[in-house]
């Protein structure tokens, strides 16, 4: 471990009316069984970062997972499947790139307009950072229309699990459904792998950002306890 910090309260990105705080930890070297210890205590990760919240008063950022062989499909994401039936899904590692960078970046400028994200645009530098420079093995799945990159997800894989670290797709093609499709995916990524739970970040209820993960049923929640729970109706 090369430092771990505590920064400054700021307005949360999820809730704004709350102030948020992050913990930190930078890692030199980071095993994936590592990885997914400090998973299972609510950290998660960008490249050699780890985080996790610890807001005075407020526990509404909790881990979500989901029982890989216990997940059914809804009717809607039955239909995200049937929809997307003639993309092409390819499987390999992370790589940065000109198609990348522009979709990940109209992805991003269309959720601040639609969803009040804070302003970004990623160089190549903060992707290659964020998602490339990784001490865990990674896969990334990536969806085509011909020679068009539709959407991208971006996966860490350790000894049980295979966690969903970012995902963006076409902003141009909401009829689609591309968002649950690439999730459906990373769900296949699990299955094929063999690994029994796939991660998905911060469940938050009140963020619609983040709440559609508990559509994906069934799925459980990080407790402060450091037990999985199911969420329920």
């Amino acid at each position: 471990m090369l430092d771990t910090f505590t920064a400054e309260d700021e307005s949360c990105i999820y809730l704004p009316d709350r102030p948020s705080r992050q913990e930190y930890l930078v890692l030199l070297r980071l095993t994936s069984g590592e990885y997914e210890a400090a998973m299972n205590q609510g950290y998660r990760k960008f490249g050699p970062l780890l985080f996790r919240t610890v807001c005075d008063g407020c526990r509404e950022c909790r881990s979500l997972r989901i029982p890989v062989d216990r997940f059914t499909p809804d009717r809607s994401q039955r239909r995200a499947s049937k929809r997307n039936a003639d993309l092409l899904v390819r499987f390999a590692a992370p790589v940065v790139d000109e198609a990348r960078l522009t979709l990940y970046n109209r992805y991003h400028a269309s959720q601040e307009t639609r969803k009040g994200w804070p302003p970004i645009e990623k160089t190549e530098e903060d992707y290659t950072f964020s998602f490339l420079h990784n001490p865990v093995p990674s896969i990334e799945i990536s969806i085509w229309e011909g020679d068009l990159l539709r959407a991208v997800v971006l996966t860490d894989v350790t000894p049980t699990i295979i966690s969903g670290v970012y995902h963006y797709h076409d902003p141009d093609l909401a009829d689609r459904s591309l968002g649950t499709f690439a999730i459906l995916q990373t769900l296949k990524l699990a299955e094929h792998l063999g690994k029994p739970w796939a991660y998905f970040g911060y469940y938050v209820a009140d963020c619609a950002s983040l709440s559609y993960k508990a559509r994906f049923r069934p799925c459980e929640l990080l407790g402060e306890d450091g037990v999985w729970t199911p969420l329920m109706d």
